[in-house]
């Protein structure tokens, strides 16, 4: 069965601009790589598809899942939490969990809590505060208790929100309306003890999981169960399990509650104790968090005796039960999307040999070649803990002798981390022409590809014939776009060295003609090879992950290069100190940041597709980089595509994979399930040579 899982990631939204308390209820990526683990550890295939937006894209592009594990929140209004199970109930595709009408209820405090006291369960007498003037019309006794009416995880609950006095109310109300831009609601302030339960199962069949009680400790905000002490639970907050009458009556109340209100598969229910000594129900979780360690359902469940992945077991035993379902939704009407999914599926076979193919390293080389061999050390632990078996390829010239090695290894497939042959960056594309050859699958872009991004003046046609902006130019024999407009600031240029070799100081000229230009353009080929020379565009600089997910690219969390404490009289480039000397002021200068304000959305969804426009106009495939600059008007310039990037642990690529959710383990993951799903160049005669 494969099952999908849509999440909202912290980081995500970290990244846009968002605040902490914004996007406290959304998750991080240990969560998703937990929940992942257990739910493959549980005989399920897997598909991340992420938030609402992306599921929407996936959708589109014909994916189908057999049950969508749904974890997202979503950021605005009463329905975000509806968002994913009401597009799903639109394709006919289930999901566990609560469904949207749920969904969209349990958001709302005081609707649930009408339903909730309609169905004869206590609750504590509360109002709702639409604006200011409705503060006046409050007339419950104090104490009382205000929060936001559709939030969670504490967020807008403090010391502040226990309210004794009319001026208390005023004060609170007014921060709550427009700090939140939300009704408040105000309920009588229960002041017994606060217990959690957890519930697994759906309607006659749900049952308790266990009931927590809340401690707080001398040093938490006093007497509730607030923001700050949720964030800081481990220090701040004591959880107990809790057993005797008062328990009980917690589950008999919490049970009733769920049960009425629809819940389904799993979640969690507050309830507190009143000055009667009885319990009232207080709200429901029906997305409960699912971190392993820090989230109040598998804390109960794990203070009880339970594991882990038991808990996940029976939460699936009970979607799976209640949708009745062992088929994939009807899939839809998309050519040949149906054979595209069962490829992917290969991944699953998680064993055989793989090869992981670099080039050679000479023991003085520079630091970029050296670079090679981190990479490929990581890549081969992560694919050990797939369950593959590595193997080290050294490609060379000698194509006769790396066919003879791989014939020996007869690998499942390539990883492919040639960057360059025998130090020449032009010869990159021989290493997947000679497994095209063979009839091997490999990671990454294919031979045409990177051939054509690899030729950096080949790529600039490519990106102007396809209406993609990049800094105009001059070949080395003089002709190109910017011959016209030979004047100022020109970068000089390899035409195949990738990495910045050769960019420093000096391959920065300011020209007043076309001569001066040519004059540059002739000395730097004396010691560098083929050049060229392009514009240079002053302004920020990104850098754009991207990878393939089920035949579609998904760009990961844009990545800004800063340059700080520059002096004024140097440029803010990314050189080879920048990335590779680790003593130099450049190098220690120029951070990237994954965090942008809100105005600088629309530039990042230009930069999202202008990376999309360049998988379509290179036919790139597994995973590549694009580089852009960004002038003062706001406007992004292609500078490179790099469709074969370095992926170390330390590079800017893993980083922004880490994230976006996947890890390193799982990014190597994606890109080998890229690999798997792609059909070989050539089949017959050539695969007979490895058997």
């Amino acid at each position: 069965m494969l099952v999908g899982i849509t999440y909202d990631l912290r980081l995500d939204y970290l990244a846009e601009g968002y605040g902490e308390e914004e996007t406290a209820e959304f998750d991080k990526p240990d969560t998703i790589d937990a929940i992942e683990s257990a739910l493959r550890r549980l005989g399920y295939d897997t598909d991340r598809i992420g938030h609402a937006r992306r599921l929407t894209e996936r959708l589109a592009a014909g994916h189908r899942w057999d049950i969508v594990f749904n974890i997202a929140e979503g950021m605005k209004g009463f329905g975000r939490e509806a968002e994913v199970p009401a597009i799903l109930e639109a394709y006919g595709i289930p999901t566990v969990f609560s469904d949207a009408l749920v969904l969209s209820l349990t958001l709302h405090k005081a609707m649930t809590k009408r339903v909730v006291r309609d169905l004869g369960i206590p609750t504590p007498d509360f109002c709702v505060v639409e604006s200011e003037k409705d503060i006046a019309s409050v007339r419950l006794p104090y104490p009382l208790f205000a929060k936001p009416v559709a939030e969670g995880t504490g967020k807008g609950v403090n010391a502040e929100s226990k309210i004794k006095s009319a001026q208390e109310l005023k004060t609170v109300c007014r921060k709550l309306l427009a700090a939140y831009d939300q009704p408040v609601l105000v309920e009588a302030f229960l002041p017994g003890r606060e217990f959690t339960v957890g519930i697994i199962g759906t309607g006659d069949e749900a049952r308790s999981a266990g009931v927590i009680e809340v401690e707080l400790k001398p040093e938490a905000e006093k007497e509730v169960y607030s923001y700050v002490n949720k964030e800081r639970c481990e220090e701040l907050v004591v959880y107990k399990l809790a057993k005797g009458p008062l328990a009980s009556e917690a589950e008999d109340v919490s049970l009733r509650a769920w049960k009425g209100l629809g819940c389904r598969d799993a979640g969690r229910v507050d309830v507190r104790e009143g000055a009667d000594g009885r319990i009232q129900f207080m709200e429901v979780n029906p997305l409960a968090g699912l971190h392993p360690v820090h989230s109040d359902l598998p804390i109960l469940w794990t203070l009880g005796g339970g594991e882990y992945l038991e808990l996940m077991r029976q939460i699936m035993e009970s979607a799976v039960k209640r949708v009745k379902t062992g088929r994939p939704a009807k899939p839809a009407a998309k050519p040949g999307r149906g054979k595209a999914e069962a490829k992917a599926r290969v991944r699953r076979r998680r064993s055989g040999r793989v090869a992981v193919m670099h080039g050679e390293v000479a023991e003085d080389a520079p630091e970029d070649e050296k670079d090679v061999l981190i990479e490929a050390e990581a890549v081969s632990d992560s694919l050990s803990k797939l369950g593959f078996e590595p193997a080290r390829v050294i490609f060379s010239l000698d194509l006769n002798g790396v066919r003879s090695q791989l014939e020996k290894i007869a690998p499942e497939f390539v990883f492919n981390l040639v960057e360059s042959v025998e130090g020449k960056g032009s010869l990159i594309h021989l290493a997947p022409a000679l497994l095209d050859y063979m009839g091997l699958r490999y990671t990454g872009c294919p031979t045409d590809a990177l051939y054509t991004t690899s030729n950096k003046l080949v790529a600039k046609m490519v990106l102007m014939g396809g209406g993609i902006q990049t800094p105009h130019w001059v070949n080395p024999d003089g002709t190109g776009p910017g011959a016209s407009r030979a004047k100022g600031m020109f970068v000089i240029k390899s035409k195949w060295e990738h990495a910045s070799i050769g960019l420093d100081d000096s391959a920065f000229v300011t020209v007043r003609d076309y001569a001066g230009l040519m004059a540059e353009m002739e000395k730097h080929a004396k010691e560098r090879g083929t050049v060229y020379a392009e514009a240079f565009v002053e302004g920020r600089e990104f850098n754009i992950a991207s990878i393939s997910e089920n035949g579609i690219p998904r760009v990961l969390p844009h990545a800004e290069i800063q340059f700080v404490d520059y002096p004024p009289e140097k440029l803010k480039v990314v050189d080879y100190n920048a990335k590779w000397t680790q003593d130099s002021f450049e190098y220690n200068h120029t951070p990237r940041t994954f965090k942008f304000g809100p105005e600088d959305g629309p530039l990042l969804d230009r930069l999202t597709r202008t990376v999309e426009a360049c998988w379509k106009i290179f036919d790139l495939d597994g995973y590549a980089r694009v580089d852009f600059r960004v002038d003062a008007g706001g406007i992004p310039w292609v500078l490179e595509v790099n469709s074969n990037p370095c992926i170390s642990p330390e590079a800017g690529f893993a980083v922004a994979a880490e994230l976006g959710g996947l890890g390193y383990t799982g990014l190597i993951e994606r890109i080998v399930d890229a690999a798997l799903s792609r059909k070989t160049a050539l089949s017959g005669p050539a695969k007979v040579a490895l058997k």
